[in-house]
C-alpha cells in the first residue's frame, strides 16, 4: 500500500516536471486531453452489469483519472435477487499511471475497495488518422463526431477479498 502511494505521488510530481518543457513533445502528433464516459461495466461474478461515470486526462506519456461503478441493478432483472456480496456495490477510484497517449495506459489506482491496476485504452478516429498522418489537429477545430470517443478498460483488484469486484468496462465519452 505505501509503495503504491510512492508511485502514485512520483508519478503526479514528474507529470509536471515534463510539462514545464514544451519542446519535449513538439513533434509528438496525438492528441491530449480529458476524456469523460460513460458506459457498462461487465463484473467477473455472476450479478449482471452496471453503469460507471469515468473522467480521465492523457498527455503523451502520463495519465490520471476517476472513476464511479455500480456494480448489478440492471433494469432487466428483479432487484430482489442478490447473486453476490458485490450487487448493488459503489465502488469508486482514482488512477495515476504511463502509457502511450489515450491509445494504451497502464494505470495504478486507489479506492474504496483497496488498490487496483487498471488498463485502459480510449480511441476515436480523429486521433488514429491524425497520428497515420502525421499531422495535429488544433483542439478548436475539432467536430463533435472528431471528440466522439469510445473506452474500454479492465481492472484487477489486489486483494484477494475484493476480487469480486474484479471487472471490464466498455463505453463511449467526449475528448475536452
Amino acid at each position: 500500500m505505501k509503495r503504491i502511494l510512492v508511485v502514485l505521488s512520483g508519478l503526479l510530481l514528474s507529470g509536471g516536471v515534463l510539462a514545464e518543457n514544451k519542446g519535449l513533445y513538439s513533434d509528438t502528433k496525438v492528441l491530449r486531453g480529458t476524456v469523460i464516459s460513460v458506459g457498462r461495466v461487465d463484473p467477473t461474478e455472476n450479478i449482471g452489469t452496471g453503469n460507471y461515470f469515468d473522467i480521465n486526462y492523457s498527455s503523451v506519456a502520463v495519465n490520471f483519472g476517476a472513476a464511479t461503478k455500480k456494480f448489478g441493478d440492471t433494469p432487466i432483472r428483479p432487484s430482489t435477487i442478490s447473486l453476490s456480496p458485490a450487487d448493488g456495490e459503489r465502488v469508486n477510484n482514482v488512477y495515476a499511471g504511463i502509457g502511450f497517449s489515450r491509445i494504451f495506459q497502464f494505470q495504478l489506482g486507489y479506492g474504496n475497495h483497496g488498490d487496483v491496476l487498471r488498463l485502459r485504452s480510449d480511441f476515436n478516429f480523429r486521433a488514429v488518422s491524425d497520428f497515420l498522418a502525421r499531422k495535429s489537429t488544433p483542439k478548436d477545430r475539432l467536430l463533435l463526431a472528431d471528440r466522439l470517443t469510445f473506452s474500454i478498460s479492465v481492472e484487477r483488484y489486489n486483494d484477494d477479498d475484493e476480487e469480486i469486484f474484479d471487472n471490464a468496462t466498455w463505453g463511449v465519452g467526449l475528448l475536452f
